[in-house]
């Protein structure tokens, strides 16, 4: 038999987001970020005024060690998290992945993900069986990035059900653009949130092939441009009516790569300041008058 107080390989942990599972998980697992492997079974929702909400589930599991016997997903109660979109009786769904969001702030680099509940129980794995058989050593040359990352995405939409391309729009840092005739409204997801967990999910993936941490930036038909002018655009705005008022204004609920963008936008103004109150997804940017 073995220690009763032996530490498990794996886990699944339920939280109010995607964050506060894996979090829990790596306390439970007593490891850190970089030693797991992780699998989110349910990205979890809101609910319609605080009600029918359900939690975040995720599985993580110590690196380099299968799946324990009966762990197998795509259950009847789960959906498969293994690589494959997750499949209903309507057909098809084109899922989204998961995100840790960290803290904002002008100096931060700019986060690829947040905790998302956008429509349904949509789950992409953290990483595919096919990804451990490719791991390498580690390697800095430009070209393996972009053939890892390119290789990587091409699976991530197929799976996801998308027929779509992708193009390089910069090389330094690493950026791409996915086009194609699809609507992909459902990957950009709102206001962003499904891009940026695509984008965190590669970059995870494409990290632990080449054995380090990668920046890989991820555009839908243009959606991040277009968000970052029109946030700037909002925050000159808000300014502008805060320079005549002398009145703090708080915008809306924002994630961390959206009040990063606001920050920026009004980092130089010699009359605003800017800065977050709020905790979570309740986080909110203030713009207010300098004293």
């Amino acid at each position: 038999m073995g220690n009763e107080n032996e530490l498990p390989d794996e886990v699944v942990i339920s939280g109010s987001s995607v964050e506060e599972a894996v979090k829990r998980a790596l306390l439970q697992l007593n490891v850190n970020l970089d030693d797991v492997d992780v699998e989110v079974i349910a990205t979890g929702s809101r609910g319609v005024l605080g009600l029918g909400g359900e939690d975040a589930r995720v599985r993580v599991r110590l690196r380099d060690r299968p799946y324990s016997e009966g762990s197998d997903v795509g259950t009847d109660d789960e959906e498969d998290v293994a690589g494959a979109s997750s499949t209903q009786s309507q057909g098809p769904d084109k899922s989204s992945a998961l995100t840790i969001e960290s803290s904002d702030g002008v100096e931060e680099l700019e986060p690829e993900v947040e905790p998302t509940a956008a429509e349904g129980r949509e789950v992409v794995a953290a990483s595919s069986g096919s990804d451990t058989n490719h791991r390498k050593d580690p390697i800095d040359s430009g070209e393996d990035l972009e053939r890892e990352a390119e290789d990587l995405l091409d699976g991530l939409l197929e799976r996801m059900g998308y027929m779509a391309d992708f193009e390089i729009v910069s090389e330094d840092p690493l950026a791409y653009n996915i086009v194609g005739d699809e609507d992909f409204g459902r990957l950009i997801g709102r206001r962003g949130e499904n891009l940026r967990s695509l984008g965190y999910l590669l970059n995870l993936m494409v990290g632990r092939r080449l054995g380090h941490p990668c920046r890989v930036t991820l555009d839908v038909a243009g959606y991040r441009q277009r968000r970052v002018e029109h946030l700037t655009e909002l925050a000159e705005t808000f300014a502008e009516e805060v320079r005549e008022n002398k009145e703090p204004i708080t915008l809306e609920t924002m994630s961390a790569y959206e009040r990063r963008v606001v920050h920026v936008a009004l980092a130089d103004d010699e009359e605003v300041r800017t800065y977050s109150i709020g905790e979570g997804e309740e986080r909110r940017v203030v713009i207010s008058p300098k004293a």
